[in-house]
């Protein structure tokens, strides 16, 4: 049986995943566009008609990371058989804590540019994490239990912003997740 043909869809996903590594290594400035296609194993012509641009990789890298992201978050609360501690702790170490295994500190600079090459479509990916919060908040019987004086709204929105310092004095993905777990404890009224 011959070896199976990549699509032109699976070539760009293919394309758009090793992006997202070279990216994550050097950012966005740095990176160039034969860094890109030797990174997805095609010539620089091969990368140029799937896409026209470095930043039209960068913004169709970004969006993918994003999805992804999205995806791996609702999987992680809709967990039936685990406590909302759990699946907030789950949620947040997808959403954040890939981020440890994603960028290099030396790329920052790609939250700049995606902000700068397409602000409302980053902060588009930033309120549909926080709502998938606070749905599962105001959704869960262990949360209802409790009288907390912030809404779910309120606390996905400090869940949030404490996520936001994944890159700031957190030297391991382990590290920022202990502080993650501190933050939910205290914001939610939740044990582990």
């Amino acid at each position: 049986m011959p070896p199976s043909i990549e699509t032109h869809s699976e070539r760009k996903t293919s394309i758009l995943d090793a992006a997202i590594q070279v990216f994550g290594r050097y950012g966005f400035r740095k990176t160039s566009v034969d860094d890109l296609a030797e990174a997805a194993e095609i010539s620089k012509q091969g990368l140029y008609l799937h896409y026209s641009s470095k930043e039209e990789i960068f913004l169709e890298a970004t969006k993918k990371y994003l999805d992804d992201g999205l995806v791996l978050v609702q999987q992680e609360l809709d967990k039936a058989d685990a406590s909302l501690f759990k699946r907030l702790m789950g949620a947040m170490n997808v959403w954040f804590g890939r981020h440890f295994d994603t960028f290099s500190p030396g790329s920052f600079d790609v939250i700049e540019a995606g902000n700068r090459l397409s602000e409302s479509r980053v902060e588009e990916y930033k309120s549909a994490f926080k709502a998938k919060l606070a749905k599962a908040l105001a959704e869960s019987p262990e949360f209802k239990k409790f009288k907390n004086v912030c809404t779910p709204k309120e606390i996905a929105l400090v869940l949030f912003e404490f996520g936001l310092t994944w890159k700031e004095n957190h030297s391991s993905r382990d590290d920022f997740m202990k502080n993650v777990a501190l933050c939910i404890k205290a914001s939610c009224q939740l044990e582990s």
